[in-house]
């Protein structure tokens, strides 16, 4: 009976050492494993997010280029000869609404700011109002040299426009007015599909929410300055998108967790948005931990009962030899 004790623990001692050394390097392996996993996982869904809020950044980007293109194409010399009547002006102005859907009224103002001509496609074209806007940003700012983008407002409550001004050229230089309508843009984050439940959504330089899948948010002037991940987007400093983060995790503004990535369009400050639910961003993730874990028990137990045996036969010459 004296012995037989010793000869107990001895046996236990071996089975703890091989369980340990077993146990040790598979949930080691399947730490590293799931480490790496999350990373690469979560960088390549970042990614496709990315690529997605900069494709539509892009697209946004060059419906207002070719915008200005064509309210350009109303600035040149020959718009501002004197000669030209207000008839055939408004011809080409209706030619101009034709050609760019988008813009829903196109208006002209002299040198001095006072309204000369409008004409829309939803209200009575109007000819020598003489309206004094000599005061105003869309004026001042396109006398001076630049393209004015007025923040985006809402036509009776409805849809989101923004104004677009510049100066003309020629013996008569006023300034070319267009109301543009951006029910573009909401068209172009509807269209972006990822994952389940992933949404695309577009805020402009104040953080107010102009384009959603979900109209109703926007025409609530849903406001996301608030939001700790948009404030430090905005508050950074301007970045190439190389050295953009790719994505972050962050709580959007219906308050649930989601893995975002955006993409800016600098000539507006405005920020296109890609989400997607952090559960369903990790779920593969989280699949790939539990298969990670299934194994690692398995492991365990195989061990185990490798330990057993192989310290039984271990311990029995022992005995023998006692």
């Amino acid at each position: 009976m004296a012995l037989s004790k010793p000869r107990g623990r001895l046996f236990l001692k071996y089975v703890v050492l091989f369980v340990t050394l077993v146990s040790g390097a598979l949930v080691t392996s399947g730490l590293v494993e799931i480490y790496f996993s999350y990373g690469e996982n979560k960088t390549a869904l970042a990614r496709i997010q990315r690529e997605k809020a900069q494709a539509a950044a892009s697209k946004i980007e060059q419906f207002i280029k070719e915008i200005e293109r064509q309210i350009g194409w109303t600035t040149t010399a020959q718009w501002g000869a004197r000669s030209m009547a207000l008839d055939q002006r408004r011809f080409d102005y209706l030619r101009l609404l034709r050609q760019s859907p988008a813009v829903t009224e196109i208006s002209q103002l002299d040198p001095t700011g006072k309204e000369q001509l409008r004409v829309s496609r939803l209200a009575m074209d109007v000819v020598g109002s003489q309206a004094d806007f000599s005061g105003e940003p869309k004026f001042v700012e396109a006398k001076s040299g630049k393209i004015y983008f007025s923040p985006v407002y809402f036509r009776k409550e409805s849809e989101p426009y923004i104004t677009i001004s510049m100066a003309r050229s020629g013996e008569d230089p006023g300034v070319t007015v267009a109301e543009v309508n951006l029910k573009f843009i909401w068209e172009v984050v509807s269209q972006i599909k990822i994952g389940k439940a992933g949404q695309a959504y577009v805020a402009d330089s104040r953080g107010h929410l102009i384009a959603h899948p979900d109209i109703s948010l926007v025409l609530q002037k849903t406001d996301l300055s608030g939001l700790p991940h948009v404030q430090a987007i905005r508050s950074a400093a301007p970045r190439p998108a190389s050295d953009q983060d790719e994505a972050t995790i962050a709580k959007d503004f219906q308050g649930r967790q989601v893995l975002t990535a955006y993409a800016a369009i600098a000539p507006l400050g405005w920020l296109v948005f890609v989400d997607l639910p952090l559960g369903e961003a990790f779920a593969p993730i989280y699949a790939s931990a539990l298969r990670t874990v299934l194994l690692l028990l398995l492991g365990i137990a195989l061990s185990v009962l490798a330990s057993l045996f192989l310290g039984r036969k271990m311990v029995t010459p022992i005995q023998a030899l006692q």
